[in-house]
């Protein structure tokens, strides 16, 4: 089996090594720098902040925030009066309950894929956008009730073999470069209710008596997880093509020991539409994504080797978002699906 994803690699991290600082810092920095002499660039900053306020609280982002505050791995208090015993419902009653709720909770769409160990992340990142050497934990899988966290480990239940993955649709209209940070405006709208929503869904199923680890960006690759889901195929530009929805979407998940039926098997990850359609390389201002065919090899440092794909840059694409002070997201706004 191919060695697990170790999160350090993300390119959110492996660019702060890069430049000596926080890419946070230095985005910011350059967008300060635009606000200064544009007063649109400045209500954006305004409008940012409101729109990434939920998303600072419960995550941010999820990354090195595994089983911390809330998104904590074990309930955070009292679930229910007395809490409800597990329920005697089967898989399949119970993937019409989950599904259900979480559409109600504010889901696009939901499904229901089986957890395999090799998606989960080998190692987390536990003080993310660092220049400094990555402090990683273990993320191990083992035979114990409930989930735990250790000095060197971060422990999943071997029950935990599920996982519900959702989905939040974002406006297409607003993921380009302009008017300014548009982008990263709808994106961070995107993770605030993503985190809202996982947060709520997991408190649903602990309440149901099971074991729910509410996930963002962290702790298990989202892409595979989303299409094993039966939502969608992996994209040219390195996102999940949703069906009905392209593009445009954000995948937070939930991992639960809860028994439920998964969707059926994947024929393949990847979408046959990308094979032919270039549209989102051709767009792509940093040269970020591949116009030839997919590989299994990582030729860029935030790649894993293993599975068929199509290798996105992810450094050099954030690092065209920290030269302009902007965010892009065109391959998303570009995409023909």
């Amino acid at each position: 089996m191919t060695e697990r994803f170790d999160a350090s690699r993300i390119a959110f991290h492996s660019l702060s090594r890069r430049l000596g600082e926080p890419w946070t810092a230095a985005y910011l920095r350059r967008v300060r720098e635009r606000a200064s002499r544009d007063p649109e660039v400045r209500r954006a900053l305004a409008t940012l902040a409101g729109a990434r306020a939920l998303n600072m609280l419960v995550g941010p982002y999820g990354e090195g925030k595994e089983n911390r505050g809330l998104l904590s791995w074990l309930p955070r208090g009292p679930l229910v009066p007395g809490d409800l015993a597990p329920s005697e419902a089967g898989p399949e009653e119970n993937r019409t309950w989950v599904l259900d709720l979480a559409r109600r909770l504010g889901a696009a769409a939901a499904g229901v894929a089986e957890l395999r160990e090799a998606w989960i992340y080998g190692r987390v990142q536990l003080n993310p956008y660092s220049p400094d050497t990555p402090v990683t934990k273990a993320v191990a899988v083992r035979d114990v009730p409930d989930p735990l966290e250790t000095e060197d480990e971060l422990v999943i239940p071997a029950a935990v073999n599920r996982a519900v993955v959702v989905l939040v649709q974002m406006d297409r209209k607003r993921l380009g470069p302009r008017p300014p940070l548009s982008a990263s405006i709808e994106t961070n709208l995107g993770y605030s209710r993503m985190g809202a929503l996982v947060v709520s869904l997991a408190d649903a199923i602990r309440a149901a008596g099971y074991v729910a680890i509410p996930c963002m960006n962290d702790t298990a690759l989202s892409v595979p997880l989303a299409v094993a889901a039966g939502l969608g195929r992996a994209g040219r530009h390195g996102l999940l093509i949703a069906e009905d929805l392209g593009s445009c979407v954000r995948i937070a998940k939930v991992l639960t020991d809860m028994p439920l039926d998964p969707a059926p098997a994947p024929t393949t990850m990847l979408s046959e539409f990308c094979d032919t359609c270039t549209a989102c390389a051709r767009a792509c201002p940093a040269g970020a994504i591949p116009d030839g065919p997919p590989t299994a090899d990582a030729p860029n440092p935030c790649n894993h080797p293993g599975t068929p794909k199509w290798p996105v840059d992810g450094e050099a694409c954030l690092a065209h978002w920290v030269e302009q002070g902007n965010t892009c997201a065109l391959c998303q706004r570009v995409c023909r699906f």
